[in-house]
């Protein structure tokens, strides 16, 4: 949920290389996962389809004449194995997407909202865009909804801090400021000159929060836990679970 006028302040280089994987816009509207082998099939309204491979390029041996049952033409060009995903995709398709999504000025809309419209616009349950298998499940578990639901029910202004530390080091210091449920501010630890040094302990935590607080708002939800907690927790469907885990063995620290 982040705010079009957000302020980004002192983000350190460590805390972005280890967080600049979620900030890939791409991959909210990706039909395929890192590494698919994918062929696509792009037709105009049925006519002049264009078959390409995304690993070989354009295939001339696959001949098809017309697109008039672009669910069944992927499930039949699937069954061949020899792709992890089939597309097939209508240029008509495309441009209405694009013509929507440009159609009035969205000015009002957070950053990641106009990714979702867009994302709607995509998988609007046309055959404008089919693929077999279908489109990959939100990452990490949590759907577009799910976040809105949790930004909003946050107080405000608040703030939101993840802490991941390998051995004594922080892999990810990260601060959100959430005002009226959008994300106003993003900051790192190294803005705050009373940080403490890291240790994975409750003092430790207790006293980011409490700089954190005296710093910008006060924390409303914070995590602290190692790189492999934290690796743990993002993959896992049962997260709580993961959590309470940790916890016994003092691998992680939270608020909420």
């Amino acid at each position: 949920m982040i705010d079009p006028n957000w302020r980004l302040d002192d983000l350190d280089p460590r805390t972005w290389r280890n967080i600049g994987r979620f900030f890939m816009p791409s991959q909210y509207i990706a039909a395929n996962q890192p590494g698919e082998h994918g062929l696509y099939v792009l037709h105009e309204g049925g006519a002049r389809p264009r078959v390409v491979d995304d690993q070989l390029g354009p295939r001339a041996d696959i001949q098809i004449e017309r697109v008039d049952d672009p669910r069944g033409l992927a499930l039949e060009l699937h069954e061949r194995a020899e792709w992890d995903r089939v597309h097939v995709i209508d240029r008509r398709h495309l441009r209405h997407v694009a013509r929507e999504a440009q159609a009035s000025p969205r000015r009002e809309l957070t950053l990641d909202a106009y990714y979702h419209l867009v994302y709607q616009l995509v998988w609007d349950g046309s055959d404008g865009y089919v693929c077999v298998p279908e489109k990959p499940a939100p990452r990490y578990g949590w759907s577009y909804g799910d976040l809105a639901r949790f930004a909003a029910a946050l107080p405000s202004p608040c703030c939101a801090g993840l802490v991941v530390l390998n051995e004594v080091e922080v892999e990810v210091g990260l601060v959100l400021q959430f005002e009226n449920g959008r994300i106003s501010r993003v900051t790192t630890l190294e803005a705050f000159s009373s940080s403490p040094s890291p240790s994975l302990d409750r003092h430790y935590f207790d006293a980011v929060c409490a700089a954190i607080t005296e710093a910008i708002a006060p924390v409303a939800v914070a995590l602290l836990c190692t790189s492999a907690v934290f690796e743990a927790w993002l993959e896992a469907t049962d997260k709580f679970a993961v959590l309470q885990d940790a916890a016994r063995r003092n691998q992680a620290f939270w608020r909420l």
